[in-house]
């Protein structure tokens, strides 16, 4: 009997122990004195609206608020009212706020919003000019023209390739096999070399243009898509709605731009092309493209391709439209798909959603 209330007031000593230990790692909950009310989180805003802004003091009065926005600041007292235009980019915002107390606190506090285009993409028209051969084994993932040539690098594991092409006859040029653990995604030229993404090892490579001697490597954190350069940075889409400028040199971002029509975001965002500084995305599943506004994020304009390729006429496999290049000899572009026998080159009539502005 002894020996068992010995272990029992044993076992209370070490229960209480441990209950004090944990009490001193458990950190205590930081207290706000300040609160955003207005607007509330995860508001929709449209261009050209305008957003109260408020905040609460639960104790001290505040003497001061600043908005931070980007590199702006804007002093005010207790509201402020500020102009969606304000926003250079639509998609997720977040704004933050520091609060000087009257005890000379200052405490910062933040909010996230959106803010969604107000009218609709407009419809863009086309029309065909040529049929092209397309190989039927090519599963496109990047499709480009560079000096009168067509690149391609078609996807799926232990079949994956990059190809260069003539246009005239699609007589194959240059292709080399990727090595079977890699599925080859978008391709883009900088600097005349090859930047290839895969889709799901956070790798890509970089090739020599003319021999298609791998010469580097890279790394990124997300899937792999589509890939195209703009000015002196690469850009890449993941499958989401967003595309992430990038540095050439060791491939880290830059900035982050968000696809949006007045509907909300636009997800599965495949393969790029820039036109005449516009951004021309395939959606992945989808026989459309989107024309997007490079800085704002904004869809201009939407491209139905659904009538061009009839898949009713095949018996074999066919995928989905992938592949967007961009011919500027004779101002068109060559449209293909996973799979499919014929690429086709199209002309754009919408002259003001096409041209540089």
């Amino acid at each position: 009997m002894k020996s068992n209330k010995i272990l029992f007031f044993s076992l209370l000593i070490l229960l209480s122990c441990d209950n004090n230990i944990e009490k001193k790692n458990k950190s205590p909950r930081i207290k706000s004195f300040t609160k955003i009310i207005s607007p509330s989180s995860n508001s929709i805003f449209r261009e050209n609206d305008s957003i109260n802004i408020e905040v609460k003091s639960y104790s001290e009065k505040i003497l001061k608020s600043t908005l931070i926005l980007r590199s702006d600041t804007l002093i005010f007292q207790d509201k402020i009212k500020l102009s969606t235009n304000r926003f250079m980019q639509y998609g997720k915002q977040r704004i933050i706020i520091k609060n000087e107390l009257l005890d000379k606190k200052v405490e910062s506090i933040s909010k996230t919003f959106y803010i969604y285009p107000s009218s609709k993409p407009s419809d863009i028209n086309y029309k065909v000019l040529k049929i092209l051969p397309h190989n039927k084994e090519n599963y496109t993932q990047g499709l480009l023209i560079h000096e009168n040539n067509l690149f391609e690098s078609s996807g799926q594991y232990g079949k994956s390739f990059l190809r260069k092409s003539s246009i005239s006859d699609n007589s194959t040029l240059n292709k080399i096999m990727i090595e079977d653990n890699y599925f080859a995604e978008g391709i883009t030229i900088y600097n005349n070399k090859l930047f290839m993404l895969t889709w799901k090892s956070n790798k890509g490579f970089i090739y020599d243009i003319n021999s298609f001697k791998k010469i580097g490597e890279f790394k990124y954190q997300t899937e792999g898509w589509g890939l195209s350069t703009y000015q002196n940075q690469l850009l890449m889409s993941d499958g989401s709605e967003k595309i992430y400028f990038r540095n050439p040199q060791d491939f880290e971002i830059i900035k982050t731009l968000e696809v949006y029509d007045n509907n909300g975001k636009v997800e599965n965002i495949n393969e790029l092309e820039i036109i005449n500084n516009k951004l021309f995305c395939n959606v992945y599943g989808e026989d459309i493209i989107l024309i997007v506004n490079i800085n704002s994020g904004k869809v201009e304009g939407k491209l139905n391709l659904e009538n061009l390729f009839n898949r009713n006429n095949y018996n074999d496999k066919i995928d989905v439209m992938n592949g967007i290049a961009y011919n500027n000899k004779n101002n068109s572009i060559l449209v293909t798909g996973k799979w499919w026998p014929s690429m086709y080159e199209i002309e754009i009539l919408n002259k003001n959603y096409y041209e540089s502005k």
